[in-house]
């Protein structure tokens, strides 16, 4: 729940109930950021459990985007705060979408791709960097949910910078791994080239939807005390 200490002098009813209820976002991110990790780990087996657990999510996160979406638009908060708040809101769903879009990315690879030569090797590195990157996701996202539940600006600042520091250690994996696929690009198919690149984008997209989060809630938050 966020903490109301705070923010209950600024906002009004709608506002409140709204952040609380955007943590629920973060939840299924985390959630689906773990079955990420387990199907890199394993994705020799139990590839369908896991997407369809994920979609399972992918498609909870989209019904509370709808019903946020509905109570912001019908008067629920102040309509200078409208327009932020639908993106947040946006973002939020985003970074579910995208742990979907990346669990059918890696199913549809593993069960119709015949490895060549050296590519299941490559493709265990490549897996175990995105694994890397996962973790630093729900690291992330474990800020967000600090941000949303905050109660003091100066505060808030120092969980942004976290989420920047996270966000360019996830850029400089991303670029590791990028610059690793080039150089083994003479000895793995196109398909298996396309698949890591696209990953690799894929997860740093997913902080920096966490990044525009953060920035989000802080101009909101300055919007509303300023």
């Amino acid at each position: 729940m966020v903490n109301y200490r705070f923010l209950k002098r600024i906002l009004a009813v709608g506002e409140k109930d709204i952040l609380s209820r955007l943590t629920f976002f973060s939840d299924m991110s985390i959630k689906n950021s773990e079955y990420l990790i387990e199907m890199l780990k394993n994705y020799q087996s139990d590839l369908n459990n896991y997407n369809s657990m994920i979609r399972d999510n992918e498609k909870a996160s989209d019904e509370m985007d709808v019903n946020l979406r509905h109570d912001v638009t019908s008067g629920a908060i102040s309509s200078n705060l409208m327009d932020n708040i639908l993106l947040l809101i946006e973002k939020c769903d985003d970074i579910v979408d995208k742990t979907y879009y990346v669990s059918r990315e890696i199913k549809r690879y593993i069960l119709n791709h015949k490895f060549i030569d050296d590519e299941e090797n490559i493709i265990k590195y490549t897996y175990g960097r995105f694994i890397d990157i996962l973790n630093k996701n729900i690291e992330a996202l474990n800020v967000v949910k600090s941000i949303l539940n905050e109660n003091d600006i100066n505060a808030m600042k120092e969980h942004r910078k976290t989420i920047e520091s996270i966000e360019e250690e996830v850029d400089n994996i991303k670029d590791s791994v990028i610059d690793f696929s080039y150089k083994s690009s003479n000895t793995v198919s196109y398909i298996t080239f396309e698949h890591i690149n696209t990953l690799a984008h894929k997860l740093d997209d997913m902080l920096d939807d966490c990044e525009d989060i953060a920035d989000l809630v802080f101009t909101i938050m300055l919007s509303v005390t300023s």
